[in-house]
């Protein structure tokens, strides 16, 4: 598997609120607000990196949901703002569960503005947000959800690589197993845990008007995903296994959008049609005697 809203992205900058609630208020900058629901988790700080939904409308309007664009939480990453209506540093202000609406006069947006507004709209962004990103939390997450998928789909051969990735070979291959440098041929099928497949190269439907054919790569130098190079690496030539693979060997806290959600864990039914010999890899020089 190759690595691969303009307004949501904008929309990060003009974000502030308080920690109460009640009527519309003001930022210190004039960008008016409302908080809905004031949360009972942790304080936000900046360098926090924080999972929340944005909905944004115009007047009454909606004009765009990240939960149903990417189907999941949007990371934000608290930092510090860099102008009036860059006001990220509001977010240190909330907590886990917090949301709120901020209204912003359309003459007040930075150009280039979109074309679909006019002098008297307004923008409304509500945020709310859900927690903090724990890469160790994430990873304690993932484990547990790995193994309720290798016993339901009764995986029991499946064997952790050190990386961390799940192979379960359900066709053995023959021959030596491809070394770093190698050029690989693999067909696919990815799916996401719930079964949904976003990704195959057996399935035309997916792949409309294109070759069904197996992808190549060099393994080992990053061109794919790091659960990719792992799993792969464990396989013989013609060997056919799935790869149950942990959200940060994946595409990690950004996911994919909007095919995988941020912090997937991805399920890949794989086969090994070929290994083609690469260069092996240059020696590295012995360091000089000491004199």
């Amino acid at each position: 598997m190759k690595k691969n809203n303009q307004l949501l992205v904008a929309a990060l900058g003009l974000f502030m609120a308080s920690c109460g609630t009640g009527g519309p208020k003001k930022t210190p900058n004039g960008v008016e607000y409302t908080v809905h629901k004031s949360g009972s988790g942790a304080q936000l700080k900046l360098g926090d990196t924080v999972l929340m939904n944005i909905t944004q409308r115009l007047n009454d309007s909606i004009l765009a949901e990240s939960r149903k664009i990417v189907g999941a939480p949007v990371p934000v990453l608290i930092s510090k703002s860099q102008n009036k209506y860059d006001l990220m540093e509001g977010l240190a202000l909330l907590k886990e569960g917090d949301s709120a609406t901020f209204v912003i006069p359309w003459d007040s947006l930075p150009e280039p503005r979109p074309p679909f507004g006019k002098k008297g709209d307004k923008l409304k962004v509500t945020f709310a947000v859900e927690t903090k990103y724990s890469a160790a939390l994430q990873t304690e997450k993932d484990e547990k959800a790995i193994k309720s998928y290798l016993d339901e789909h009764k995986l029991s051969n499946a064997t952790k690589t050190p990386e961390g990735v799940y192979v379960s070979v359900s066709q053995a291959g023959t021959g030596e197993k491809p070394k770093a440098g190698d050029t690989v041929f693999v067909h696919y099928t990815g799916k996401l845990l719930s079964g949904k497949t976003f990704d195959s190269s057996l399935d035309t439907t997916l792949r409309p008007g294109m070759p069904l054919e197996p992808i190549k790569f060099p393994i080992g130098q990053g061109f794919v995903i790091k659960g990719w190079d792992a799993g792969i690496g464990t396989l013989q030539k013609g060997a056919k296994a799935t790869l149950v693979i942990p959200s940060a060997l994946a595409y990690g806290l950004q996911g994919s959008p909007p095919a995988i959600p941020s912090s997937s864990v991805l399920v890949f039914d794989v086969q090994l049609v070929d290994v083609k010999p690469g260069k092996a890899p240059a020696a590295t020089p012995a360091p000089a005697p000491a004199k």
